[in-house]
């Protein structure tokens, strides 16, 4: 049984001491882990609800804590799995903390720390209060998790066909409403104006606070988990289901109004969307509360101070959790400093400016694409050769910060191609060419849109350079653990995409485009480029 600890007026209460070092690791455990994942959600819209995370996660531990059984803490074998899965810990969290120093939206290795947070919290609590406290305080850390983004390749499908089925819904949904539409790929022709399903979204953003909402919803009604898995599934289809309904609003307005009209409607009708699905889980609570033996019973046991008969275990491993985490961080950000403080950079390169006596002229993105790629420089520019071909150059860059890099590398492509309904053909091996003492690496693609092909050389490198060579290599788990191992983080990134379209060989294509690039790429220093937005 839990001993009653008693305390002279004025004197320090060891077992709320003991209770604070327990909140001090557990918020060690998961507060770099939050820290990291800002930049994802900073940076990607879809997860932005995630800064409600570690605030939502507290109150749920709070609650849960005021309310929790008496201590049992570990003895015998549970004491010592306990310490056991800590230590077994550390060299796997402290690899993973280095690794996302350099790549902070590496999916896998967030999820591999989430996953070490969780666990590590679990047998915290384990030794501090026994399996009556793991059983009725894991929820919150659990909770936690869904701050995460999901794995890079099954949100990529996800997304892609979920966009994809957006747009056929809405392409035969809008006939029967007496709307002329025709899909191609993720974009909607709506009479003279196309509606993009990226414009419209797909539904997938809507996912993640759905199950958020659900997850807390649940844990606010005290319901089952029966009840919380249904509200979790259900959340996800209304949440898909309004975001279809919602683009067939913004096609109408479009097919009416023209594009000012999605301008207008856009974000609105965004904000509907999310409270009508918070509604509806809303009123599932409601209605699922009404339903006998629906809900969970509260331990509602007389608590004692702290976290009850104080121990030298929990303390110890609590403050051998505090000490880990600083020497784990402290050691990764030593490490990127100590490669750093000597690293040699490559010659910055960008576009050079266009002739105004040429006629050519540098275009802003958009909003909506900065938004999205958040570069610190872009512009796209178009023209035609003598022989009437037809050209188009994309041109990003992002300067040397944590996030740079998570910016740059994901739009490739294979993704953004597809997403307005072309098919990528080929794709070559990794490959370098020399402008104007520049060493840049390219990919050449062919692309198919409708009956026609044209073909584009997609450029990305970053500043870093090992001796007098350019680092140059795909983005595998093999090279990316060279970079960390290199000390390669918070590069600037620089991104072109160059298209021909009227060549049909691909060896004249990429000759045509290695030809071209001396007029294109040049040293920053030697020329400011496009005007692009800052």
């Amino acid at each position: 049984m839990s001993q009653t600890i008693e305390t002279r007026p004025g004197a320090v209460d060891p077992a709320g001491v003991s209770a604070l070092v327990f909140f001090v690791a557990l918020a060690a455990v998961w507060g770099w882990l939050f820290f990291i994942l800002t930049g994802e959600w900073e940076a990607n819209e879809q997860y932005s609800h995630g800064w409600f995370i570690p605030f939502l996660a507290g109150w749920i531990f709070w609650q849960r804590w005021t309310t929790r059984p008496a201590a049992e803490p570990a003895r015998g074998l549970l004491l010592g799995a306990s310490w056991l899965v800590l230590l077994a810990l550390v060299a796997p969290a402290a690899l993973g903390i280095l690794i996302a120093g350099a790549y902070p939206d590496w999916r896998v290795v967030l999820w591999g720390l989430g996953i070490a947070a969780f666990v590590a919290s679990v047998a915290l609590t384990a030794i501090a209060g026994g399996l009556p406290w793991v059983r009725y305080l894991t929820f919150a850390y659990f909770f936690a998790l869904v701050a995460i983004p999901w794995p890079s390749q099954p949100e990529r499908w996800l997304t892609q066909e979920l966009s994809l089925l957006a747009a056929q819904i809405a392409a035969w949904v809008l006939p029967l409403l007496g709307i002329a539409a025709m899909c191609h790929g993720t974009t909607i022709d709506v009479g003279s104006d196309v509606l993009g399903v990226d414009d419209a979204c797909s539904g997938i953003r809507s996912f993640q606070s759905s199950i958020m909402a659900a997850l807390f919803l649940g844990e606010l009604y005290a319901l089952r988990w029966g009840y919380r898995i249904a509200l979790v599934v259900i959340g996800l289809f209304a949440a898909y289901a309004f975001n279809v309904i919602r683009m067939l609003i913004l096609s109408i307005a479009v097919a009416n109004g023209g594009v000012d009209a999605l301008d207008k409607l856009h974000d609105p009708a965004g904000f509907a969307i999310l409270i009508a699905t918070m509604g509806v889980l809303w009123l599932l609570c409601w209605g699922f509360q009404k339903i006998p033996g629906s809900q969970q019973a509260l331990a509602k046991a007389k608590i004692q101070s702290g976290i009850g008969q104080i121990a030298k275990s929990p303390v110890f491993a609590c403050v051998a959790a505090i000490v880990a985490m600083a020497l784990m961080v402290g050691g990764s950000e030593g490490w990127y400093w100590w490669k750093n403080k000597n690293a040699e950079r490559a010659p910055a390169w960008t576009i050079a400016a266009a002739d105004p006596q040429s006629g050519l002229a540098d275009e802003e993105l958009g909003e909506k694409v900065y938004e999205m790629l958040r570069y610190d420089r872009g512009f796209q520019r178009s023209w035609r050769d003598e022989g009437g071909r037809q050209w188009h150059m994309i041109f990003t860059e992002w300067e040397p910060k944590r996030m740079s890099l998570h910016y740059a590398q994901p739009h490739l492509p294979e993704q953004c191609q597809r997403m307005i309904g072309r098919e990528i053909v080929s794709k070559s091996e990794l490959r370098k060419a020399e402008a104007n003492d520049v060493t840049i690496a390219y990919n050449l693609y062919k692309i198919r849109a409708g009956a026609d092909e044209f073909y584009l050389m997609y450029v990305i490198n970053d500043d870093r350079i090992s001796g007098q060579e350019v680092t140059v290599e795909r983005a595998t788990p093999a090279n990316r653990m060279k970079a960390v191992m290199a000390g390669r983080r918070n590069m600037g990134q620089r991104s072109m995409q160059l298209a021909l379209v009227g060549e049909p060989d691909a060896e004249v294509a990429e000759q045509a485009m290695l030809q071209l690039l001396p007029q294109l790429v040049v040293p920053a220093s030697e020329a400011s480029g496009g005007e692009g937005k800052k």
